[in-house]
């Protein structure tokens, strides 16, 4: 068997340099960006695998599947408001629409609320 390298717990300055270098990530604004290529991202990705924390530092370009998992969300949820927009126009209550497209109640205010969609209530009919 292979043997396993275990992780060393870093000193104390390694933790304050990796916690500085952190910081300035942040006062930059880069918090979001998970592929970002700038020098403060890149000295951050070499500390950290420096102490361990990664196994490899150079940051790596998202692959276009995530791109088509999002575009496909966006798609089904412009279809969902439609077919929602329809059932609406019937006069059904959000618990029937989301009875009639198999979604959940809480899904379908979100996507009203989104869509600017008016649904009745039982109280309205």
């Amino acid at each position: 068997m292979s043997k396993v390298n275990k992780r060393v717990r870093p000193t104390k300055e390694q933790a304050q340099e990796l916690n500085r270098r952190l910081d300035a990530v942040i006062d930059a604004g880069h918090t979001n960006n998970l592929y970002c290529d700038c020098e403060l991202c890149q000295a951050l990705a070499e500390q950290a695998e420096l102490m361990g924390y990664r196994t490899d530092s150079t940051i790596k370009q998202p692959s276009e599947k995530w791109d088509r998992r999002k575009q496909v969300y966006e798609r089904k949820r412009q279809i969902d408001a439609v077919k929602m927009a329809n059932l609406a126009g019937q006069g059904l209550t959000s618990a029937e629409i989301g009875g009639k497209m198999h979604r959940s109640r809480g899904y379908i205010s979100k996507l009203a609320k989104e869509f600017d969609i008016k649904i009745f209530t039982k109280k309205e009919r």
